[in-house]
Formats: structure tokens, C-alpha cells, sequence
């Protein structure tokens, strides 16, 4: 669970409190937790593309390209896609359209719920030499500009020759610098790229007016480019002067999301590590790890535990942005990764990151390319090489002949999107794995399997989904009320028959049912139960509890597994615990645990990353209002793990039962408990004697683990 890497708050200014949770949040709204990068578009289509596609198949944001006035340049009649990432000022006037353009588009999408991700280059302006006027060089606004070595001016900004590192390195980063010095990949030239000194407070306060012009227009983030190059405690400086989000898009005190590129595949000097406090970064791990997989270089059935600690890099579902491809890989001469070439195997890769509960998806969206340089498709040299507009078929993709790819409207990825927002939040559950094939169920809400074998995959599965006819999303989905896809029928236990044909998938989900769902109410009658155990722990720890009802009252308690319904000591409950989004692991562990019991995990519940409870989950709390890990029931103090419970009291002794805490990993159960009267308002002692805590059902019960001590307060 999530006791903090380390609860940094910091005093930043004297003014407020920093968390270093703020800049994980995705933003987006509602259910839609898949971003798609639409690489080089204009602002118009974007705008358009919000109202028309992206809002109707569970796409939540969008990464434009950067906004800001850029270098234009014609080299071999071509206008590289690289120009977007030399500034020539902060002027929001870009191949992709005028500042009036960017803000109409940021209007219209958050109108219809799709958040606009800025991609915002801090670390440099031009390359080295790039002078305006000399050798065809201008650029997109007009500005003048002076790249020359030693001069290095830019009054568009302003900046001028002191904004740069060229004190602490006059030079390029070599190759060997990014194995062995830290110090050179953030403060020397990027292939020769002007490196802005981020500790300088002057570059900064005019890095912050930039993103702060874009927050005032509604944006919901940004996503850094070359963080690696960059000083983590520079960055954060930024970003903790940069303003809240807009109040009427976002409610108060929300601050911007913030995503960092940091390509670090283990071996580097810098880690992706020393970026978590600054919000997520690029995740390269997961993108090899699945592409791997799709290549079949290694088995599907590993993926059954991809998350933190998955290889390296892999950290906690908050910090990570996960993606097949980007810009960047999938123009290298033999890509790691799969990209739109690949066809099927990029289907089922960027399928299976879309079902798999881990991290925060960027689906990407390219242009056609045949060599590593060639710009977007555009109008020609007579107009400048203007980008040109994606045209569609019938079917909603793009059309070939326009030089537009848009892998987000391929039909399998968009129905792969509205899959992850129908099941968002849920766990896998029911995971079931053979060689080059893997299937699971998001807990009650979809099911997903794939299958890279040559032949069929016939089998029985469980799918935790309520009974009835689903409709494919792979295959086709839900197109205007008529199921395109492949029916399946998923019979009262819940199981179904399917034959996953090769090399393919098929996803069902609530969203796909052919008739109408309505969730089960909350039991009535049971009471609010709170528990709070105090331990401390380390980061990647976790605390369960297990117990039940006396054994003096109900006889001998089943020991398991999976006996919870007929166990005569088990408690029927109902978690109503409210947490953070960065409680993944206590959101998928509460999921189908109905019982309190000594048995452990239950048949159907929630596994996080594949792994399984140990019982019914704690959530780390703290009694400071300021800290995202707050719970109002925790009036105690820091360290104390709580659950809040709706529980049948009815089958407790006199109104108590027992606790016993359970620590993973390593640790296990804690030791027996002698315990006394308890204080507290509602305080008193239990009826029976026993080696465990004893709980009062209906209040909130305060514990330290391995002491007799107790608290019994009323709720």
C-alpha cells in the first residue's frame, strides 16, 4: 500500500506545503483515463477531433506538440518534425497554429471532457549556429534570433548569453556521459542544443509566465521534454511556482499534471528514480517489456505480473506513464519497440496496455514516415511545407492517401479505449495464462484475452461479469446501438466459452452488454466500522488484517482457502473507505473482499498486478488535513493503517470481534495480543478473552500492533 516513498513536504517559499503526489494526477475527467499523442497536428483538427472522435471513445487527453514559436527551417525540401523542439521564444505561434487557434482548442475540447497535455520544452532553445536570416533560417512567428556561439541571444523571450550553462559546460554531451556523469547530460549541450540554465531564478520566472499563460487558458498538464537534461530540484522549483489549475474546469487547490521525459533503461547515470517527486515519468521499460512480448522474444504469460518491481524501471502505478511507442523509438533505424509497421503485433500491444491495470496509457498517433527526419504531410513547398489536414474513410480511420496513420482511430485500439474507461479502477482478477496467451478479468466490470498462438484458444473462462450477451470490443463493439463485433454469452456462473482466434483478442465489458446494467445496492442494515492499526513500515510494505467472529461463540473457524461464505467466523462487510488515486493497491484488494475472515484472499478478490491479498487491506492515513493520506477518522496520528468498514454486527459476540494484523512482504502475522480495558468514548471491555484485538463492531477501534493497548471511539 502506499506508506510514502517519503512524505516530503517541504516549505516552498514559506507560503504552502509541497506533496509530492500533486503532480501524479492525471486530470482527466470521468472514466477517460487513455491520452492519445496527436504528433504534429494542428490546432483546428485537434479541436475538431475532441468534438468528432475522442470524446465518444474514452479518450481523457490529449499530448499536443509543443505550442511555442519554433525554428523554420527547409533543409533537403523538407520541414523536419525536429523543429517543434528548438524554441526560438515562448510566443505561442507554431507550425501547428496562432495563439488564438491553441486557445479556441483548449476551449473546445475541455467543453467536451478531453484535457489538453502541453508538450513544453524547458531545457533548450536552438540548436548551436542557428541564426535568424542566415542560410534560410527564420522562424514561425517572425522573431529574431541569434544562436551563434558565445552571442546566444534571444529577445523574444528575453534571453540572453548568461541564461545559458555554458559556464559549466561548453561542449556536447558524449556518449559516455550518459553511463558515467550525471553532471554532463543535464548541464552540457544536447546534441548541440543551447542548454538554459534552470537554476538560474530569472530563466525560471520566464519558463513559469509560460506555463502559466497556458494554465490560464485551461490546459490540464504538461508533458517535459528532456527531463533527463534537467536538474530534478530546477524542475520542481518550476513547477511549484507555476499556478493551480483553473478553478472552473478542475475545482480548487488541483495543480497541473506533469509527465517527464527521462529515457532511462537501467545502466544510466541518471535515474528515472530522481524524478518521482516532480510527477510521472515516461515509462521505456513497459514499452519493451510488451513489445517484446508482441515480437514474441519473450512469452505473454509474463505480463500476468507487470507492474512495480516488474524488471527495472517499473515503479508504483502512479509514477508511470506507460506507452507502446513514441516519436522518438519508433523512428530508430531497428526499433526496441513495435510501431504502426508492425500491424497485428502492434494491436495486440497496444491492446493489452489499454486492458492491463497498470499505469497511465498514451496511445500514440503518427504520420506516415520513410526516414527518421521527414516531417508531417503538408501542402508543399509553394506554401511552405503548411501541415496538411487527416482526411477519414467511412470507417473512421484515416485515409492512407492523406499520409495521416491514426493508430487511435484504428478500430481495434478505439474500442480497446472505451474497454479501459468502462473498467477503470477495477482489478485483474480470474488471470489465466498458457504459453503466448494471457486472459483476465477487470473485477466484475470487463474481461480480456489474448491469444499470439497459431491456432485457437478454446476455453472456459471466468469473467466475474453478470449474465447476458456481450458484444467484442476487438472485433468491432458497439457501432451506433448494433453490435459489429462477435457476440458472447457469459451464462449465470459467470463463466464463458470463447475461442480467441490467433493472433487476436477479444474484450467484453459492461459497456459492451447487449442489455442494460444495473449494480447491486449496498447491503442495508450493516453498521460503520473502523479500524486503525499503527505500524511502521517501509515503502513497498503493506498491512492486512485478518479476523472474525470469537471462536467461543461461533465453534472452530474454517482455516480455508475460499471457505469465507460458510465459514461460521466470518463477517459480512462492505468497504467504504474513501482514498487517493495513488492507492492502487488498496483499490484493487478491497475489490470483492466481503468478509472479514482468518482464511486470507478470497475466491474473486482483487488481485493488484497480479498478486494476491492477504487478507482485508489496510490504507495508510495520517491525521494531517494537508497530506493526500488524510482520513478524518484518524484523529491518532501518522503511521496508522485504517479500513472503513459497513459491517454486519450482527454476527459479532455482544457486538465484538477479533483482529489480528498481517504484514507483506516477509513479516507475516503479528504476535499475540494480551489485551486490557479499552479508553475511548466508547471504550469498555470485550466479553471474551482471546490472543488477538478485539474490535467493537459499530465504532472506530484504535491499535498498535504487537501491544495490548486500545482505543474505542464512537464513529
Amino acid at each position: 500500500m502506499l506508506k510514502p516513498l517519503l512524505l516530503l513536504l517541504l516549505s516552498i517559499s514559506g507560503s504552502f506545503s509541497y506533496n509530492v503526489y500533486w503532480y501524479d494526477k492525471t486530470q482527466t475527467y470521468q472514466n477517460r483515463q487513455t491520452m492519445v499523442h496527436l504528433f504534429e497536428w494542428k490546432w483546428t483538427d485537434v479541436a475538431k477531433e475532441c468534438e468528432d472522435f475522442l470524446q465518444y471513445y474514452g479518450y481523457g487527453a490529449v499530448q499536443v506538440s509543443p505550442p511555442m514559436e519554433h525554428l523554420k527551417v527547409f533543409p533537403n525540401n523538407n520541414y523536419p518534425w525536429w523543429v517543434r523542439y528548438q524554441p526560438v521564444s515562448y510566443k505561442l505561434e507554431s507550425r501547428s497554429g496562432s495563439e488564438a487557434e491553441f486557445k479556441d482548442m483548449v476551449d473546445r475540447c475541455n467543453k467536451v471532457g478531453v484535457r489538453i497535455i502541453v508538450d513544453v520544452v524547458m531545457n533548450h532553445m536552438v540548436g548551436i549556429g542557428q541564426k535568424s536570416g542566415s542560410n534560410g533560417v527564420s522562424s514561425t512567428g517572425g522573431t529574431y534570433f541569434d544562436g551563434t556561439h558565445g552571442t546566444q541571444s534571444f529577445p523574444g523571450v528575453p534571453y540572453s548569453l548568461e541564461d545559458f550553462n555554458n559556464g559549466k559546460c561548453d561542449g556536447d554531451i558524449q556518449g559516455s556521459d550518459y553511463q558515467n556523469s550525471a553532471e554532463h547530460v543535464k548541464d552540457c549541450r544536447l546534441v548541440g542544443l543551447l542548454d538554459l540554465n534552470q537554476a538560474s531564478a530569472s530563466v525560471r520566472a520566464k519558463i513559469v509566465a509560460y506555463l502559466d499563460k497556458l494554465v490560464d487558458y485551461g490546459v490540464a498538464g504538461f508533458r517535459h521534454d528532456a527531463s533527463k537534461h534537467m536538474w530534478p530540484q530546477d524542475i520542481l522549483n518550476i513547477l511549484n511556482d507555476v499556478k493551480d489549475l483553473r478553478a472552473d474546469i478542475y475545482g480548487a487547490n488541483q495543480r497541473p499534471f506533469a509527465v517527464h521525459e527521462v529515457i532511462d533503461r537501467g545502466g544510466e547515470a541518471v535515474k528515472c528514480v530522481d524524478y518521482l517527486g516532480n510527477g510521472r515519468y515516461t515509462n521505456f521499460n513497459f514499452a519493451a517489456a510488451v513489445s517484446q512480448a508482441a515480437k514474441q522474444q519473450s512469452d505473454w504469460k509474463n505480463m500476468a505480473h507487470l507492474g512495480p518491481g516488474f524488471g527495472y524501471g517499473n515503479n508504483e502505478d502512479h509514477d508511470v506513464l506507460n506507452f507502446i511507442d513514441n516519436h522518438d523509438n519508433q523512428r530508430d533505424s531497428n526499433p526496441y519497440v513495435v510501431t504502426y509497421k508492425d500491424g497485428y503485433k502492434y494491436k495486440l500491444a497496444a491492446s493489452f496496455m489499454l486492458a492491463w491495470p497498470y499505469g497511465y496509457p498514451r496511445v500514440m498517433s503518427s504520420f506516415g514516415f520513410t526516414y527518421s527526419d521527414q516531417g508531417p504531410p503538408n501542402l508543399g513547398g509553394s506554401n511552405d511545407y503548411a501541415t496538411s489536414s487527416p482526411q477519414f474513410n467511412n470507417d473512421k480511420t484515416c485515409s492512407s492517401s492523406s499520409g495521416w496513420i491514426c493508430e487511435h482511430r484504428w478500430p481495434e485500439i478505439r474500442e480497446m479505449a472505451k474497454f479501459r474507461a468502462s473498467v477503470q479502477g477495477t482489478a485483474a482478477a480470474e488471470i489465466a495464462t498458457d504459453n503466448q496467451r494471457i486472459a483476465f478479468a477487470r473485477d466484475g466490470a470487463g474481461f480480456f484475452a489474448l491469444n499470439q498462438q497459431g491456432g485457437a484458444w478454446n476455453k472456459i473462462f471466468s469473467t466475474t461479469l453478470p449474465a447476458g450477451d456481450y458484444c467484442d470490443h476487438y472485433s468491432g463493439g458497439i457501432d451506433n446501438g448494433r453490435c459489429v463485433g462477435a457476440t458472447i454469452n457469459v451464462k449465470d456462473d459467470q463463466t464463458a466459452y470463447l475461442s480467441v482466434p490467433p493472433n487476436s483478442i477479444i474484450a467484453i465489458s459492461l459497456s459492451s452488454k447487449l442489455t442494460p446494467y444495473s449494480p447491486p445496492a449496498p447491503p442495508s442494515g450493516y453498521s460503520t466500522t473502523v479500524i486503525l492499526l499503527k505500524k511502521d513500515t517501509t515503502p513497498g510494505q503493506n498491512l492486512f488484517i485478518r479476523g472474525g467472529a470469537s471462536n467461543s461463540h461461533n465453534g472452530q473457524c474454517s482455516t480455508g482457502p475460499f471457505q469465507q461464505t460458510t465459514d461460521p467466523c466470518a463477517i459480512p462487510i462492505y468497504h467504504n473507505t474513501t482514498v487517493p488515486f495513488v492507492y492502487a493497491e488498496y483499490l484493487s484488494w478491497s475489490q470483492q473482499d466481503n468478509y472479514l475472515d482468518f482464511e486470507g484472499a478470497e475466491i474473486k478478490q482483487g488481485t493488484h498486478d497480479g498478486d494476491a491479498a492477504f487478507g482485508t487491506p489496510l490504507a495508510y492515513s495520517t491525521n494531517d488535513n494537508t497530506a493526500v493520506e488524510y482520513q478524518p477518522y484518524n484523529k491518532y496520528g501518522p503511521g496508522y493503517w485504517l479500513v472503513v468498514l459497513k459491517m454486519d454486527c450482527s454476527k459479532a459476540e455482544q457486538g465484538w470481534f477479533e483482529v489480528k494484523g498481517y504484514e507483506s512482504p516477509n513479516t507475516g502475522w503479528e504476535g499475540n495480543i494480551g489485551q486490557g480495558r479499552c479508553t475511548g468514548s466508547v471504550g469498555g471491555s470485550a466479553p471474551f478473552s482471546s490472543i488477538n484485538h478485539v474490535a467493537k463492531c459499530g465504532a472506530v477501534n484504535v491499535f498498535t500492533w504487537g501491544s495490548g493497548d486500545c482505543i474505542v471511539d464512537s464513529v
